[in-house]
């Protein structure tokens, strides 16, 4: 005969789907931002990664003009498991002085707090915060020009409020502080230390220009420019994609196609890249 039927509430309970995987891991990002920092490497930055691809050595020159020159700085930068969405962070374990640096060596700027807005900070923008486009050479470049400007007027709360209030009022007591921390760093290098070359592999200015380039020949200016721009529609996206070091065995063109199927929407390009 036929099994009877169980009762209702016997049925056994509804199986939970398998939870959704993370979209995308960090690890091929990771992968293709240490390829771009190795081949095209940063005037004054030496990485070193060892069997953990989410702990990064920096070393890092003091830059010439900066009271932080000639020293030769350590420093950590740790990505979080679910990096680009979250930012890396950057920890100097050398010993500085600096408004933006807590006294344990975290540093505090802007491209490295999370994404979206903070109520409690009113003059940082989500524009300056950390998105998943960023690269690392931009957070390192970032870094250094805080060297340069201790006082930053968009740099928010200050880290090391003892740093601002010296810096302001018994400058030089400051620079007295950073010149012994200077000395000091190079005193604990390593032995047969060798300095990261001061000049880039790649100009700065070749890192920030679009990969875009106009079609050569002679043609008139008011005639080029209406079906340039909407030739070009996603040109900025399509540089945060080459910034990120992805799609770099497709040409420009197949990118903007991507980019236009997604409307522009770079994470989901980013997606179908990884």
């Amino acid at each position: 005969g036929n099994t009877p039927r169980r009762p209702r509430g016997d049925d056994p309970p509804a199986q939970k789907p398998p939870k959704a995987e993370k979209p995308m891991s960090a690890t091929p990002f990771l992968l293709k931002q240490l390829q771009e920092l190795r081949k095209n490497p940063l005037g004054g930055f030496r990485i070193e990664v060892g069997d953990n691809l989410f702990e990064w050595t920096v070393w890092f020159s003091g830059p010439k003009g900066t009271h932080y020159y000639p020293g030769q700085y350590k420093a950590l930068l740790t990505f979080p498991q679910d990096f680009p969405y979250k930012p890396p962070e950057f920890k100097v374990l050398s010993k500085m002085w600096h408004p933006n640096v807590y006294p344990d060596g975290k540093v505090c700027i802007s491209i490295l707090h999370p994404p979206g807005e903070d109520e409690m900070n009113t003059i940082e923008t989500a524009q300056m915060r950390w998105t998943p486009i960023q690269s690392i050479d931009k957070v390192l470049l970032s870094i250094v020009s805080l060297l340069a400007d201790p006082d930053s007027s968009d740099a928010g709360a200050p880290a090391n409020v003892d740093a601002l209030v010296q810096f302001r009022k018994d400058r030089a007591g400051f620079e007295k502080t950073c010149k012994e921390n200077a000395e000091r760093s190079i005193k604990e290098l390593p032995p047969g230390f060798v300095p990261p070359p001061e000049e880039d592999s790649k100009p700065v200015m070749a890192r920030e220009v679009s990969h875009l380039t106009e079609p050569s020949g002679a043609y008139d200016e008011d005639d080029c420019c209406d079906d340039d721009e909407e030739r070009h529609k996603y040109a900025d996206e399509l540089q945060q994609v080459r910034n990120m070091g992805l799609g770099t065995e497709l040409t420009d063109e197949k990118l903007l196609e991507m980019l236009e199927k997604c409307k522009g929407d770079v994470s989901r390009v980013i997606e179908k890249l990884c």
